[in-house]
């Protein structure tokens, strides 16, 4: 009689986990949720005016200001972006990030030369090495402006992508 049941309870056991490996994945796929999943939407809305800021030329306690605030909105918002569109944020951040950085750099270093940076941006980003040379009378120098440009510029062509990935936004 032991024997016959043994088998009962293994097959119990084994039906049981696989009901709650079904349950965990059905519960993470984002699609089956309740939830919305347009953090993404609430990220570019954020991010346009960043941008137009950028653009239009700001010093670094203001960028740095609302690059903050922009942040703290994507931490708070990636949960609610569904996964395919998470590299996007991410390179979207990883772009204002070197921003950042690059107005630190000027803001403090406002002498034209090269930011110690440099070889680790240009290591990463490649367009960067455009920044050095950009205006003629300074050959060799690093133009901040120009390499905010080329990061506000790939920031925005990336927004699109991540536009095209999805229904626009």
């Amino acid at each position: 009689m032991i024997a016959l049941n043994a088998p009962t309870v293994s097959l119990n056991r084994i039906a049981w986990r696989v009901f709650v490996l079904a349950f965990f994945l059905l519960s993470s796929c984002d699609q089956l949720r309740n939830q919305p999943l347009t953090g993404h939407r609430d990220i570019a809305a954020a991010l346009r005016p960043l941008l137009d800021l950028g653009y239009a030329g700001l010093d670094y306690p203001t960028y740095h200001a609302e690059f903050q605030v922009f942040q703290t909105l994507v931490q708070q918002k990636i949960e609610e972006t569904p996964h395919e569109m998470r590299p996007y944020v991410n390179t979207i951040v990883t772009y204002l990030q070197v921003a950042d950085k690059v107005l630190e750099w000027h803001a403090q270093q406002p002498e034209e030369q090269q930011p110690p940076q440099f070889t680790t941006w240009v290591t990463a980003y490649p367009f960067l090495k455009a920044a050095i040379g950009a205006r003629l009378e300074a050959p060799q120098a690093f133009d901040t402006e120009t390499a905010l440009q080329l990061l506000f510029e790939k920031t925005d062509e990336t927004l699109v992508a991540m536009q095209i990935k999805n229904k626009p936004i």
